[in-house]
């Protein structure tokens, strides 16, 4: 019987560019679990095997029958190691437990009987020594029985996983299944012609590249679950299971931009795999089956049945994987963790994720826990942020959003000479929405910069209509959160909003509040520097809110600082407050900086701020924010 070795060397090269794709992800490449490397290793093995025993069959010299006949049952061995390797495999992949004494013990016979069965009774294969004529033995069937016993294992498998195994790995499994049945038929017509080891290589390359590239589940740095994985398992689960007592918890770790920043990013890892470990030993010690995953950059979700002890994750010492190894610098590591306790009626677990996400938001910066659990306050709340996040954009579009302006008065005048913008969101119903209630949460979602951006250009075409109306205007100004600081080309929006109306960038002020001063000291620099060259005022708003450092305060390119109201609380009973007022004042001026002076309601703070000398006021004293219709009939204060 002669025989091919071309699809052979074909099965090599496909497995070998499969293998090569693979090495460009070589972190995945690493979690490969044992069993799939042995696959990859017999599948290569298998071709190499098959080719040669087939070209010293067709050179049919006697003197190499010992080195064919041994090479033909390592042929036989490794045929069987495939589909016991590819099996083992699948159950360790839909997180299963197989059958070690069936499976091992049925590897063990297979091998057997291709070594020591045709050894003394030729079970597979007859070769005669003399003229090294090849033929199937009386076994060969034996060879069919045992993959259709392990494809059945993986057939029953696969249904108990179909949630877990999705679209994509569910059309490998079938793919794979039509083409062995084709090569069992092609086979039968044509032995000579051997396609099995492309075949195997096929199907070896699918899984890698699918595993790899199209329908990846697993964590490259640390080897858990990713977001897609974690939500197929916990999809899984809940479908087997009643889930009384079970919680979804997210784990984060503390600024952990700031440790990648001041340990290294190495070190940043380091943490990451060592908090995975200490949360895959809990998902393992666990009573019942878990879940667990890192489902973000710093973020690890766990679907537990018991309230996992966040502190036992905690207290693993991180100070060794934290230690700069050039500067020796030590690095306090912290977590902190959101919980949400499953209802009856839960499914969707992207809805838990954010429920147990919103308790983590919770918690983060609270000093006095690390954990947070979504009770019925954080549900009131998260609630109340959903249904902003949902109706803000259409207040938008239906013009709820309405701009308050507020006087801005000189301090020995009291004439008018400015003015702040202030949004009001009044809803359908005519309700004033507190500014309070909204303002923060469209920080936190990024939102706030569309919001700021459409406050600048109501107050720049209400300016221009004033303009064309013969009025006579004063510049306004607009604030500006933090988070617009990182909004790419927020400039460019700025100016290209201004020119649109055709204003002088003059009448248009630029209000960023303090808190905003303490983070991305850079951006926000070259932002207001490019504001004042395209001829923009520019304000600190708040100033005293927080605790900017003076030194970098000195420079900051700024026209104007706002004296936050916080100074003036009792102001006339309180020395110290005079005290701090009067040095914040006279600092400001001798940076050659205007002063407004921010929340003035009663006459004895009026005198005295005009005692300071500082050059503008606002308050109620003078006027509360008013609508923008009636602005230009009030010319002075009081």
């Amino acid at each position: 019987m002669q025989f091919t070795y071309q699809f052979d060397v074909a099965g090599i090269m496909v497995l070998m560019t499969s293998l090569i794709c693979a090495w460009i992800r070589p972190k995945l490449m690493k979690n490969f679990s044992f069993s799939l490397k042995l696959l990859i290793l017999c599948a290569i093995a298998y071709n190499v095997l098959d080719s040669a025993t087939v070209i010293l069959l067709q050179i049919a010299n006697p003197r190499t029958y010992y080195v064919t006949y041994i090479l033909l049952l390592a042929y036989f061995c490794v045929l069987f190691l495939i589909p016991y390797c590819a099996t083992k495999y699948f159950y360790e992949l839909c997180g299963e437990k197989i059958n070690r004494l069936f499976m091992d013990g049925g590897l063990a016979l297979m091998i057997g009987l291709a070594t020591f069965g045709n050894i003394f009774f030729d079970l597979f294969f007859a070769m005669d020594r003399n003229t090294m004529v090849y033929e199937h033995g009386p076994g060969a069937w034996l060879t069919s029985i045992y993959y259709l016993v392990c494809s059945s294992s993986v057939g029953v498998c696969a249904v108990r996983h179909s949630r877990y195994l999705g679209r994509i790995r569910k059309r490998l499994l079938i793919t794979v299944f039509i083409i062995t049945v084709f090569n069992l038929i092609y086979q039968t017509f044509l032995p000579e012609q051997s396609l099995t080891g492309l075949v195997i290589a096929l199907a070896v390359a699918m899984t890698i590249v699918v595993f790899c590239f199209v329908d990846v589940t697993v964590d490259e740095l640390t080897g858990l679950n990713n977001r897609a994985g974690f939500i197929r398992s916990c999809d899984e689960l809940m479908h087997k299971q009643k889930m009384d007592g079970y919680a979804m918890i997210k784990v984060q770790v503390y600024h952990m931009q700031e440790l990648n920043e001041r340990t290294g990013l190495e070190n940043g890892d380091r943490v990451l795999m060592l908090l995975a470990d200490n949360i895959q030993r809990c998902v393992e010690n666990a009573n019942h089956k878990a879940v667990c995953g890192r489902i973000g950059g710093d973020t690890f979700a766990v679907l537990t049945d018991e309230e996992l002890s966040i502190s036992t994750i905690a207290k693993a010492d991180l100070s060794e994987s934290i230690r700069n190894p050039l500067t020796g610098l030590d690095y306090a590591v912290s977590f902190y963790a959101g919980v949400y306790r499953l209802e009856e009626d839960d499914t969707d677990i992207n809805k838990m994720l954010d429920h147990a996400g919103y308790a983590l938001k919770w918690v983060s910066g609270n000093f006095k826990t690390n954990v947070a659990f979504y009770d019925d306050d954080i549900r009131r709340e998260d609630e109340h942020r959903k249904s902003v996040e949902q109706r803000v954009r259409g207040a938008i579009q239906d013009r709820e959003f309405k701009v308050y302006l507020q006087p801005v008065c000189d301090t020995m005048t009291r004439e008018r000479v400015s003015a702040e913008a202030l949004v009001r969101w009044i809803d359908s119903k005519n309700q004033m929405i507190n500014p309070a209630d909204f303002i923060p949460i469209l920080e936190k979602n990024g939102f706030i910069t569309e919001l700021d951006l459409y406050v600048l250009d109501e107050v720049c075409r209400i300016l221009r209509e004033w303009i064309n109306q013969g009025v006579d205007v004063v510049p306004v100004s607009v604030n500006f959160s933090r988070v617009d600081v990182d909004h790419h080309g927020i400039v460019e929006e700025i100016i290209a909003t201004v020119d649109k109306y055709r204003l002088d960038h003059k009448l248009i002020k630029i209000e960023l509040t303090e808190s905003a001063f303490n983070d991305n000291i850079d951006s926000i620099i070259t932002m207001l520097t490019k504001l004042r060259e395209n001829g923009f005022i520019v304000m600190m708003d708040d100033f005293g809110s927080g605790y900017s450092n003076l030194n970098m305060f000195k420079d900051m390119p700024l026209d104007i600082v706002k004296i936050d109201m916080y100074f003036l609380r009792n102001i006339e009973n309180s020395e110290k407050g005079l005290i701090v007022l009067e040095s914040v004042v006279q600092m400001a001026k001798r940076l050659g900086l205007q002063i407004v002076v921010e929340g003035v309601e009663t006459q004895e703070q009026y005198d005295y701020i005009r005692k300071l000398r500082c050059e503008m006021i606002q308050g109620f004293y003078f006027a509360k924010p008013m609508p923008s219709e009636i602005f230009p009939d009030q010319i002075t204060a009081g």
